[in-house]
């Protein structure tokens, strides 16, 4: 949001509550944490708090078990650790790398040591291996009780994520996700689409980052989707990365509970993917997420329909969309975001060329109108 809260007068406002703290936010959707497989986030902070002080402020949700099952709740840790204007820091989530204390020999910021809850580490403590999501602030403090800070401007946070297959040695990776604040919006942990909204705002989500199901007018021909190729699974394993983001009415991403659907369609109303031959594989698969997720496309795709597409050895296309998620599960929302991650372990081929080493292949999906 973009209001700048003079130090003067927000030292006279106290706030009670963890859940008040209001500053900056950007969401790592997909953190990953096993012992081959690391997450190294990189925190830049932009805002200068003057006399004050600023830290970062970490919130990690992350599967309940080890199972990681589609639709498993979360559960949330979250802690603090000292940051300063202009700083940068590097560490892995997965705690592979350095304990989860900051990399490249970053032990101080402004001769401040980095020093958390778990010492200096800024890992997810729990054992993998787990699926998460990451929400950072920067916030203004006056007192040293986590997440009892001050309001700082919009725009102030940048950070990146670069997934690590430690043991066959790729890596693939995004930039975390900051919404653009409106003035009706008053929650730094809100990371909605407000692209529907018929006050005119300006998206939250200037790239697309969000796929929004919701209507807002009832015209269903204005409903976000993405549209996704698919290669040859024959050559390539396909992943998607789903975590489903709190909508306009909830405006809360800070729960491990939020539930969407979503499905792989090739005309409104009818399922499925096209072949390499225009043909469209008809299924009506729509498959649930809680919290998040990253599951091969087989289960996003009937049985039969995927042994149609396999068995015709070549690539596919189709338009995804993301619907409201069941009660049942969890909290239902209609957003969220979606990445495709291809990948291959060894040689991979061609039509006959070979590429020896591991491939991997990311992309954040964008959202379209129809």
């Amino acid at each position: 949001m973009k209001k700048w809260m003079v130090l003067a007068l927000a030292v006279g406002f106290v706030l009670t509550a963890s859940l008040s703290a209001q500053a900056d936010s950007i969401l790592f959707p997909w953190v990953v944490k096993d012992k081959d497989i690391s997450t190294v986030i990189s925190l830049v902070n932009t805002y200068d708090p003057g006399s004050a002080k600023i830290r970062y402020h970490l919130i990690y949700e992350y599967k309940k078990t080890t199972a990681n099952g589609q639709t498993e709740k979360c559960e949330e840790v979250d802690f603090c650790a000292p940051t300063s204007f202009n700083d940068v820091v590097v560490f892995d989530a997965a705690g592979n790398f350095n304990g989860g204390s900051p990399l490249f020999g970053d032990t101080t910021v402004k001769g401040t040591k980095y020093t958390t809850v778990q010492g200096t580490s800024f890992a997810l403590p729990v054992d993998g291996p787990r699926r998460a999501f990451l929400i950072v602030d920067n916030e203004m403090y006056t007192t040293e009780q986590c997440g009892l800070g001050y309001e700082t401007p919009d725009g102030t946070l940048y950070g990146e994520a670069m997934v690590v297959d430690i043991a066959n040695g790729a890596a693939w990776g995004y930039a975390a996700y900051n919404p653009r604040r409106e003035a009706n919006v008053t929650s730094w942990r809100d990371f909605s689409d407000n692209e529907s909204d018929s006050a005119g705002l300006i998206p939250s989500d200037s790239f697309g980052e969000v796929l929004n199901g919701d209507t807002m007018d009832g015209v269903a021909d204005d409903v976000e989707f993405a549209r996704v190729v698919f290669m040859p699974p024959k050559t390539f394993t396909t992943k998607m990365f789903v975590t489903p983001i709190a909508n306009e009415e909830i405006a809360d991403q800070w729960w491990g509970s939020y539930s969407v659907k979503v499905q792989l369609y090739c005309y409104p109303g009818f399922g499925g993917m096209f072949d390499l031959d225009e043909n469209c594989i008809s299924f009506d698969q729509v498959k649930d997420i809680v919290c998040t997720d990253a599951s091969t496309l087989d289960h996003f795709v009937s049985s039969g329909a995927w042994i149609i597409f396999n068995n015709t050895a070549g690539p596919g296309w189709a338009n995804l969309r993301v619907l409201t998620g069941s009660s049942l599960l969890g909290t239902p929302t209609d957003q969220a975001t979606v990445g495709k991650l291809e990948y291959n372990i060894g040689t991979t081929t061609f039509d006959g060329n070979s590429v020896r080493g591991a491939i991997n292949n990311f992309i954040w999906l964008r959202a379209h109108v129809r």
